[in-house]
């Protein structure tokens, strides 16, 4: 997954200025999901964990010598989903999952902070769409494969002094095996 900040404005559509600029890492998902099957529509819940990494280089370094500030984060997710489904043939449908994620912090960290623990939000909300292919192997197992967009509600990080609000967007592919019973 690709991690994109997008810059909060205040009620007015202003918005402060940003003397940094954003870099996404390596980001990941991994979980299972428990689908039940209400026709036309499927609702899911599932379990998974989060890996977050992004940097931010600043234009006038102060916390480090290379100005580069690395962001490290883990979560316990939450996905609450619903799925429509249309088959295009008898082996390929196409889906179509809305879904609201819930986030709790495992633990974040700041490679210049030494002896401090960064202010961050230990709750974060977003919600997002998948959509994409299932194609079947078997009567019971299927291979799905979704492009993902996924937009935060509320900063990885406490507000600053600053008054500057950077909301996640993640977008990605996610891939996995559905059992069906």
């Amino acid at each position: 997954m690709v991690l994109f900040r997008r810059i909060g404005a205040d009620l007015n559509g202003n918005r402060p200025e940003v003397n940094n600029s954003f870099r996404t890492g390596p980001n990941l998902d991994i979980g299972f999901s428990i689908d039940f099957n209400i026709r036309p529509l499927r609702v899911g819940i599932g379990l998974g964990h989060s890996w977050v990494n992004y940097s931010v280089v600043e234009d006038e370094p102060l916390y480090s010598t290379d100005g580069i500030i690395r962001t490290s984060a883990s979560y316990i997710s939450l996905p609450f989903r619903a799925g429509l489904i249309t088959p295009l043939n008898d082996l390929v449908n196409l889906e179509v999952w809305p879904q609201v994620i819930y986030r709790q912090a495992i633990s974040f960290e700041k490679d210049w902070l030494i002896d401090m623990a960064p202010n961050y939000r230990d709750i974060i909300w977003s919600a997002g769409i998948n959509i994409g292919s299932s194609i079947t192997l078997s009567e019971y197992l299927k291979w799905t494969i979704m492009g993902i967009m996924d937009y935060g509600f509320n900063d990885f990080e406490e507000p600053s002094g600053d008054g500057i609000s950077e909301l996640p967007i993640f977008i990605g592919l996610r891939t996995g095996i559905r059992l069906s019973i």
